[in-house]
Order: structure tokens, then C-alpha cells, then sequence
């Protein structure tokens, strides 16, 4: 019954606090939402259908045009070009000659102006322009289990994993004494320790892992995103991860002479630090660290939780789920080692 207090008390103590919310429940669906606004806009400048193309009826290369797939040839006369431009019903006007019009830049029309180049030089180069060379295909499509926008959300899912730091940094906070006066009154009353940091333990990496839980379902079920296609293993993966975070809060609280918000800076800068090198912010920063200093990836653990997430959610491969816990496993010994030296190496004349 004393446990179930201690944990009662723990969650009310988290709840109320608005920092710990934010971080923990607002923050990853509020970066995931700014992720997929931005993507989404990038991803509609590609072109999905064919360029709407003005030519005259009695242009030389009508024919040739007509075969080229991703030219919708829209027959006009010369003098209503501008006026068609201007109203978008088309985006090029190529006159009799190949000189274009265009109203705007775009892609669109960097694709047609090339298109009229080639036909300019191969007409200079006195070649006979046939139509199947437009319509052969030099490059094949295959399906490619490959997807970098996916990386931002797997490297964002890593951050928020070790987000339990936020709320353990708070467990030495009230159990220490050379670090608050709570503490001390803690230290001098007759309750066992070790239970409390338990409860504190156990109650953030729950409350941390529900949080996770809720940011996949939103990418998932609001987004309409595949993140996660292996709920089996992934699901133990992050509750490790929280395990480590747990474990790198208490190392930071456990430190005496900083104060409370100084240990939260800590652990923001620091998660967003290693989540920058892990890709989150670019997918090109991961790839040239890749390239240059591979090791970094190895013993980053939000870049090797990232790799882990993408290799088993996207590649179906699970070979680095081994490393993930031999890192982790050090780190969080690491950690809890620290935070029981800083604990057990002050010894009080008087409380």
C-alpha cells in the first residue's frame, strides 16, 4: 500500500507540472503535425500530371509533341497564348519557330523549355526526328523500400523515448540531500528510499511510454502515416529506451550543485543535439556523419534508436536490435552508477 501511495503521489506530482506535459505529450504531436505540414507541401510540387502545352495547328513539330507523355498538346491560335497563360489553362506556349511563352517560372516550364531544346539540336545536328525516341523509357521504375521523410518521425520517436528523464530528474530532487531541503526532511524521516526512487522509476517510464504510444497512434491513425509495421518488437525497444532515459534523468538530478532548471536544459539540449545528428532536423546530416565519421552512429543512442526503428518498421531487418541493447545496457549502467556515487558520496555531520 505504501508503494501505491508513493506511485500516487509521483503521477500527481507529474501531471500537474505543465512543463512535463508539454514535453512529454504536447511536444512530439505538435513537431510531428509541423513535419507532415512541411513534407506534404514539398512533396505536391512534383508534377502528377501532364504539362498543359499550347501549339499551333500548323507547328512543323505538332507530331513529335504529341507523342512525348508528359506534354498535353492543347491546339490554339498564336494570338490567344497570352490570355491562356494568364488564366492557367496552360502553362507553355511553344510557337511555330520553338520559342516558347511562358506567364510564370516553374517546373513545368523548365521541362517543356528543355523538351524544345533537344528537338532544336537534334534538328541542327540534321537527324530525323522519329517519336519513339521520345517515348522510350532509358530509366525502369521498381518499388524501392526506401523512405527519408520516415527518418524525421523514427528520429523523433527516439527523442521523446528518453523524455522519462524529465520527470526523474525530480526523484534525487526529493530524495538528496545536499540538494533541497525536501530532500532533507526525506532523508531524516523513517520511509525506505530505495522504494521511492522505485515508484519514481516505474511511474516515468509508464507515463513516458503511454506518451509514446499516443504520438504513434496519432502519426499513424491521424496522419495517416505507416510508422510502425512491427508493434512486437518495437514496443520492447521503447520501453528500453525509457528505461535509458529514466536512467540518464536520475544522472542529471543527482548532480548537487546545479539547479533544477539547469538539469532541464541539460537534458533538452542535449536529446535535441543528439537528435539533430541522428537526422531529425536533416536527413543530409545523418547521411554525411554516416559517411565521415560512422562510428558516431554507433554509439549515439537516439541515432542508433533511429536506425533500429527504421531498419525493423521499413527494411524488416533485425540485426541491429542486438547492438541497441548492448549500447543501451552501458549506457544505462553508466548512468545509474553515477547517480548512486552521487548519492552515497556525501556523508551529512548533521540534517
Amino acid at each position: 500500500m505504501n508503494f501505491l501511495r508513493e506511485l500516487k503521489y509521483t503521477a500527481i506530482s507529474m501531471i500537474s507540472t505543465v512543463q512535463g506535459m508539454f514535453w512529454t505529450v504536447a511536444y512530439p504531436i505538435l513537431l510531428s503535425s509541423l513535419f507532415f505540414v512541411i513534407f506534404s507541401a514539398i512533396s505536391t510540387r512534383g508534377l502528377s500530371t501532364a504539362i498543359n502545352t499550347g501549339v499551333t495547328k500548323t507547328n512543323p513539330h505538332r507530331v513529335i509533341l504529341n507523342f512525348i507523355p508528359i506534354v498535353h498538346v492543347i491546339s490554339m491560335e498564336q494570338d490567344a497564348a497570352d490570355a491562356a497563360l494568364r488564366e492557367g489553362s496552360i502553362q507553355v506556349f511553344i510557337a511555330d519557330d520553338l520559342s516558347i511563352r511562358i506567364y510564370k517560372d516553374g517546373t513545368a516550364q523548365t521541362i517543356v523549355k528543355n523538351i524544345v531544346e533537344q528537338i532544336k539540336q537534334t534538328d541542327a545536328l540534321g537527324i530525323p526526328i522519329t517519336p519513339s525516341v521520345y517515348r522510350k523509357r532509358f530509366i525502369d521504375s521498381k518499388d524501392e523500400q526506401n523512405n527519408s521523410m520516415m527518418i524525421l518521425f523514427y528520429s523523433l520517436l527516439a527523442m521523446v523515448s528518453i523524455y522519462s528523464m524529465f520527470g526523474a530528474i525530480s526523484i534525487p530532487e526529493r530524495m538528496q540531500a545536499n540538494i533541497s531541503k525536501l530532500a532533507v526532511r526525506m532523508s531524516a524521516a523513517p520511509i525506505k528510499r530505495f522504494r521511492l526512487y522505485l515508484s519514481g522509476v516505474l511511474f516515468f517510464v509508464c507515463f513516458n511510454l503511454a506518451s509514446n504510444l499516443l504520438y504513434i497512434g496519432y502519426v499513424m491513425l491521424v496522419l495517416k502515416l505507416n510508422l510502425i509495421t512491427d508493434f512486437a518488437v518495437t514496443v520492447p525497444l521503447l520501453i528500453y529506451a525509457n528505461l535509458f532515459g529514466t536512467a540518464f534523468g536520475l544522472c542529471i538530478g543527482s548532480i548537487p550543485k546545479l539547479t533544477e532548471n539547469t538539469k532541464v536544459m541539460i537534458g533538452v539540449f542535449s536529446s535535441l543535439f543528439l537528435s539533430f545528428l541522428s537526422g531529425m532536423m536533416s536527413v543530409s546530416v545523418k547521411t554525411a556523419l554516416d559517411a565521415s565519421v560512422p562510428i558516431l552512429s554507433k554509439i549515439n543512442p537516439i541515432a542508433l534508436f533511429t536506425d533500429t526503428l527504421y531498419n525493423i518498421n521499413i527494411l524488416h531487418e533485425y540485426d541491429s536490435a542486438s547492438l541497441f541493447f548492448i549500447v543501451y545496457s552501458g549506457f544505462i549502467a553508466l548512468f545509474l552508477s553515477i547517480a548512486f556515487f552521487n548519492a552515497r558520496e556525501v556523508q551529512y555531520d548533521s540534517l
